[in-house]
């Protein structure tokens, strides 16, 4: 049976100039296929620095279409839990807010992505698009 190929799920917030992608794969070499770094330089050694992760966050630059964005990464399913899924969200809030110029210290917008971003990864987990 061949191997499927790994869905890229992107997210638009609408309000806020962004984008948001979720995989989930066993590797995480397609990330450096489809997206650079933040600043727009080339991903290296996407696989050994990310080896031992379950899941991380960073903030990426597509390639296609250069939109700013996060992206979360999850190894699978399984480890998609509420605790990861709640500190992966918490990371991407962060970066977001860095790349706007916004402070976390207005709590509500803030808490607003958190819970957005959360929820792109519950559709993702549970294949809800």
């Amino acid at each position: 049976m061949a191997k499927q190929e790994t869905k890229i799920h992107e997210f638009d917030p609408v309000i806020y100039p962004y984008k948001l992608w979720v995989i989930i794969d066993k590797s995480p070499t397609i990330i450096a296929d489809r997206f650079n770094e933040y600043t727009n330089e080339p991903i290296h050694f996407i696989e050994t620095d990310t080896a031992k992760a379950e899941a991380f966050t960073m903030p990426v630059v597509h390639k296609e279409n250069p939109h700013y964005g996060v992206l979360l990464f999850f190894r699978s399913r399984k480890s998609m839990t509420y605790e990861l899924v709640a500190h992966e969200s918490s990371h991407a809030a962060k970066y977001l807010f860095e790349h706007i110029g916004a402070e976390i210290k207005e709590h509500e917008p803030f808490e607003y992505v958190i819970g957005w971003i959360a929820g792109c990864c519950e559709k993702v987990k549970k294949n809800k698009l």
